[in-house]
């Protein structure tokens, strides 16, 4: 074997290696290890990795293929929770539902530079569309919602019923009576978790909308991605600054997420819990929050399921969980850039 090959075996084992702390990650409490969740984060990037050398071995045609082909089948479910393989269209049932999840940025994105009235009520005009896709919402979960937004979306949505814990915050929205409400104490405005109880078709079913503490550093990354030289002090400096701040916030969202599970395992009713977690799919938050409960992406998701829009790439950030008893129909990513998430719409059925 050559110098280069042996290079790449090597650098094959690393990746390997990292992947598999990514699998982990979801079972660690980063308040012991917070190390394996920034393994979590780039796990779409580890895939990437473990994807290329496989091709790079099919090439060399040797059998070092099978380590990082392998190393994906082992984690078939934490791909499948990135890429939905979802492909077989399935015929709606009788009496769906659609709910939505969206982290709006306070509608930053309807703020336009125009003195033209015409030009920002068109600009409503095409949010509105975009986000209705000519069908009513009947139910509809927003974060970074102030009471200003919130009469916007109450209005133009035609939503009766309207529930946050903090006035602001998480919100919940639906056309449906909201006949019990509270939330989950984060100590902070700045996070929230909303819940209702809702009367569906007789029912009685609890809807979590939440907002989960994010990491923060997405403008230290914009600033290392543009100027960053790993020569430069500055940038190193920026760099531990980000890892310091992943690591209280990975800490600080397990806490708020554990909080959540705890009062979703009280709860009586079927429950639909949607929201901003700032956490993939490979992290000890999503492990919390997903107990006895269904990720709709995993179920009818199709393709990349990128639901940020910000500045760090392929991320999966936004959820819509369900209860057994609820039957997803349709899993839908909204890709527009309203906001720095991307909305998050189901069909569901009981």
């Amino acid at each position: 074997m050559g110098r280069f090959e042996n290079f790449m075996r090597w650098i094959n084992v690393l990746v390997i290696f990292a992947t598999f702390f990514a699998y982990l990650s979801p079972y660690i409490n980063p308040s012991r290890f917070w190390q394996f969740s920034f393994f979590g984060l780039i796990y779409p990037w580890l895939l990437l990795s473990n994807i290329i050398m496989v091709a790079f071995w099919i090439f060399r045609k040797k059998k070092y293929l099978f380590l990082s082909l392998g190393c994906i089948i082992l984690g078939w479910g934490h791909l499948t929770s990135f890429i939905g393989l979802n492909f077989f269209e399935r015929i709606e049932a009788e009496n769906v539902i659609t709910i939505g999840s969206y982290n709006i940025r306070n509608l930053a994105g309807l703020r336009i530079n125009s003195k033209d009235v015409e030009k920002k009520k068109q600009h409503e005009n095409d949010f509105i569309h975009f986000l209705k896709r000519g069908e009513e919402i009947q139910i509809l979960c927003t974060q970074e919602t102030s009471k200003f937004n919130s009469n916007f979306i109450k209005e133009k949505f035609n939503f009766p019923f309207v529930h946050s814990f903090n006035k602001k915050g998480a919100f919940i929205f639906s056309k449906y009576p909201i006949v019990n409400s509270g939330g989950v104490n984060f100590g902070t405005i700045t996070n929230s978790c909303s819940w209702a109880d809702l009367i569906i078709n007789e029912k009685k079913v609890r809807v979590y909308s939440i907002h989960l503490q994010s990491n923060q550093v997405s403008g230290i990354a914009d600033k290392v991605r543009e100027e960053g030289d790993l020569t430069n002090t500055e940038t190193l400096k920026d760099i531990k600054g980000m890892m310091g701040r992943f690591k209280h916030f990975a800490k600080l969202r397990a806490e708020q997420a554990q909080k959540v599970a705890d009062h979703i395992a009280t709860c009586p009713h079927p429950v639909i819990v949607c929201g901003d977690f700032n956490d993939t799919p490979q992290s000890y938050t999503y492990h919390l929050l997903t107990k006895n409960l269904n990720d709709s992406f995993k179920n009818k998701g199709t393709g990349f399921g990128t639901t940020y829009a910000g500045s760090i790439p392929a991320l999966r950030i936004d959820y819509i969980l369900t209860h057994e008893k609820i039957e997803v129909q349709i899993h839908e990513i909204l890709r527009e850039n309203y906001s720095d998430h991307f909305p998050v719409i189901c069909k569901i059925a009981f």
